[in-house]
């Protein structure tokens, strides 16, 4: 198997995920489990063999984090492992933290926390404010 970034020279500027606009610097990237979707080569889940995402679970409670196996590197579909966690915000938090320093890379922990930080807070619901009854002009 070829280094990573072999394989990032190659696909950098021909995979199909890559999104360019007029006027940004920065390309995005449309990549399955892209923890900030900028393109590039350290958030690249093509080019990586440990790669970890983190998506909104379909019941709104808490999230799905997707792991790539390491032994099933041939078979992209059967090579991906998913389970939930939603039991609380801070508990599913120090979950995912712990899950990530063992076996993860250190460049990309905090994104993953980031990520998952903020599915968390989407799925939180807002209380309407009340309306405060108007002055009674004198």
């Amino acid at each position: 198997m070829s280094s990573s970034h072999l394989q990032w020279l190659i696909t950098r500027n021909t995979s199909s995920f890559v999104l360019k606009k007029r006027n940004v610097k920065q390309p995005f990237s449309r990549e399955p489990l892209h923890l900030t979707n900028r393109h590039c080569f350290k958030y690249s889940t093509l080019v990586h063999k440990n790669v970890i995402g983190v998506e909104p679970a379909k019941d709104k409670n808490g999230f799905v984090v997707v792991m790539k196996s390491k032994k099933k590197v041939y078979k992209p579909k059967a090579s991906m492992v998913r389970f939930q966690i939603k039991s609380g915000p801070r508990h599913t938090l120090a979950k995912l933290s712990n899950i990530v320093k063992n076996g993860y890379r250190k460049d990309c922990r905090g994104a993953v926390l980031k990520k998952a930080s903020a599915i968390i807070r989407s799925e939180k619901t807002r209380v309407a404010k009340k309306a405060k009854p108007a002055k009674k002009a004198e």
